[in-house]
């Protein structure tokens, strides 16, 4: 169990079968419209970076938000590329009841300060989320991260594997040991955007990001979130994005129980290009592809994602 306490060891979760190759999906209801207001966002909150680590940033603040019973165990989940804290708003509401829910602005986002390195790697990226546990005194916790977040995620899982208890998984990247021109050019692109300011960036829209029965509540909702953006924390993301880390050759650091959601419309993660690849490599992964879902289960179809979410921290 997580604990809001100085760093202590945990015991080994439960293991879980391997997948079969191909793995078997397991599916979901499949996405509901949301015509309700939208749950309320807990206050910003603000950690001091640790000063052995100060020089590596640009200012001395993490920011996050946080709901549930600080001595429940610790969920912390890591936002996309295009997004930031709010972006877990149902999380925040119904998986508060029992657990402590915590989503972190990686550097550079929302009111977190950036890195210093205008090209961070993989290391940079543990090495923040690192600090940022350190600085919650947070010693062994569950990861939740989607697309640039599950990146991150696994970066921390393989340099730190013994501070994660189990990992979930969305929208799932895995990196590239070449990088493709239509990917650079996608990349290349967000990061022109962002530079004409963050409504710029937003007007992109997010239709390539859902699946068409996603309500327009949730499409304004995110459209909302994405204008927070700022160049300091999404150049670096994609300079990162764009790097030859590829996390299948370190799966094997990957001990801990890993669940992976994917979206069967997603286009932006392919099943084929990222979570496939990774898949076969853990030693204790479970994969659910759920229809009419693309690339953000967790705002597409929140009730089946925090019935799954729930599912997890209690099974193993």
């Amino acid at each position: 169990m997580s604990q809001h306490t100085q760093p202590t060891q945990s015991k080994q979760s439960t293991q879980l079968s391997p997948p079969s190759t191909p793995p078997e999906a397991s599916k979901a209801p499949g996405p509901q419209g949301w015509d309700q207001p939208l749950p309320s966002l807990p206050e910003t909150r603000f950690l001091r970076i640790p000063d052995v680590s100060r020089s590596l940033y640009l200012g001395d603040r993490f920011s996050y938000m946080q709901a549930g019973p600080w001595d429940a165990p610790a969920i912390v989940f890591l936002h996309g590329i295009g997004a930031n804290s709010t972006y877990f708003r149902f999380q925040f509401a119904e998986l508060s009841q029992h657990f402590n829910v915590i989503a972190w602005n990686a550097p550079g986002y929302w009111l977190s300060d950036a890195f210093m390195a205008q090209h961070p790697n993989e290391h940079d990226y543990a090495n923040a989320l690192r600090d940022f546990l350190r600085a919650m005194k947070l010693s062994r916790v569950s990861l939740c991260g989607n697309s640039f977040g599950s990146v991150v995620a696994q970066a921390f899982a393989i340099d730190h594997p013994d501070r994660v208890e189990r990992m979930m998984l969305t929208g799932t990247g895995v990196g590239q040991t070449q990088v493709t021109p239509q990917r650079r050019a996608s990349f290349e692109a967000r990061a022109q955007r962002i530079l004409q300011g963050g409504y710029q960036y937003a007007d992109a829209g997010v239709d390539a990001l859902v699946g068409p029965q996603t309500s327009p509540v949730i499409k304004d909702m995110l459209i909302e979130l994405s204008r927070a953006n700022q160049p300091a924390g999404l150049l670096r993301a994609v300079s990162f994005r764009l790097s030859s880390f590829f996390t299948p050759d370190h799966a094997q650091r990957m001990s801990m129980p890993v669940w992976m959601v994917q979206g069967q419309l997603d286009q932006t993660n392919p099943r084929a290009e990222n979570a496939d690849l990774l898949l076969p490599k853990l030693p204790k992964a479970k994969f659910f592809e759920w229809p009419g879902v693309a690339h953000l289960p967790e705002v597409e179809d929140p009730q089946a994602f925090n019935q799954l979410m729930t599912e997890f921290m209690r099974a193993t």
